[in-house]
């Protein structure tokens, strides 16, 4: 019965998510600044069923970089002779590095968290080296790049390789409360609940008070930030399935580090080009959320 309720509670818990982002979208925005304390415990949490020792490199990673590096070069080259703003929109789409709190979804759904975690460093590791030498030849002007690598790398580190390191620390000196931390670890689906509720809401609240905005280019930007989605997710899907981790191949290949897509993007490129990745944020989730329901559903039959 405990478990039956459960499961019930998480097929609720993700919807609720989604509409508290869009009806508290007002209020949501203001608190925006609590989701990297969010995500950092969501991690520490996740990072309790990792060691060390299990991180590794597999072939599949080679393929994702490819695809991140030059899929999102070749979009670019082909849609920026008709409009820039597009271009780079939807090019950051494809380029921006996977998600920190991918391996959380994708434990939920049974992948390989430590093979996940290695792609995550090498995923925003490789963005921040590649992203000023990208951004300026598209802006045919410097771009500085230790202010980039810096913005990309310390939340890669702080959000990421911290929560790896203290959940180490105390597995040496205070088994104990590690033990206790890995029996809860299931709080980390409910940490990034809520820090879906607050990307949302401040994704919407964006969209939503924009007045100057384009509404042709912001629309043609949300169709193709929705097209790249399924179609990441789809070729991450397949891709997993042939190296044995589809749930892994899945979210490394369509869940995306929205927010520093987003820094990238206002800081470097054409401002409205912005709408692009923001959408994004937008569609992956409601994508992540499809498909814990569904896997929910299938372990409940």
């Amino acid at each position: 019965m405990k478990k039956i309720e459960e499961k019930q509670l998480r097929n609720l818990t993700l919807p609720v998510a989604i509409c508290c982002g869009l009806l508290f979208h007002n209020i949501l925005y203001k608190v925006n600044f609590l989701t990297p304390y969010l995500l950092f415990g969501m991690m520490f949490f996740t990072c309790s069923k990792i060691s060390m020792k299990e991180l590794k490199f597999n072939p599949m990673h080679g393929w994702l970089l490819l695809i991140q590096i030059f899929g999102g070069s070749a979009l670019y080259l082909l849609l920026h002779r008709f409009n820039e703003p597009i271009a780079q929109g939807l090019m950051i789409c494809i380029f921006t590095p996977v998600a920190v709190a991918s391996p959380v979804v994708g434990g939920m759904l049974g992948a390989d968290i430590a093979m996940m975690t290695t792609y995550v460093l090498l995923s925003n590791v490789t963005a921040a080296l590649l992203a000023p030498v990208a951004f300026s030849v598209m802006m045919h002007a410097d771009i500085p790049f230790l202010a980039s690598f810096w913005h990309v790398m310390q939340r890669t580190l702080l959000l990421l390789v911290l929560p790896l390191i203290v959940s180490w620390l105390m597995s040496q000196f205070t088994p104990k409360a590690h033990s206790f931390v890995r029996k809860h670890q299931s709080i980390s689906f409910y940490i990034w609940a809520l820090c879906m509720m607050l990307l949302l809401g401040t994704t919407f609240h964006s969209i939503f008070t924009d007045h100057d905005a384009d509404l042709r280019l912001e629309l043609v930007l949300a169709v193709g930030a929705l097209i790249i989605c399924v179609v990441l997710f789809s070729l991450g899907k397949k891709m997993g399935t042939h190296y044995g981790d589809m749930p892994a191949g899945r979210q490394m290949m369509g869940q995306k580090n929205t927010g520093i897509g987003v820094w990238l993007t206002i800081s470097f490129l054409h401002p409205l080009a912005a709408v692009g990745p923001a959408c994004y944020i937008i569609w992956q989730n409601l994508m992540n959320s499809l498909e814990i329901y569904l896997s929910s559903r299938r372990s409940e039959g």
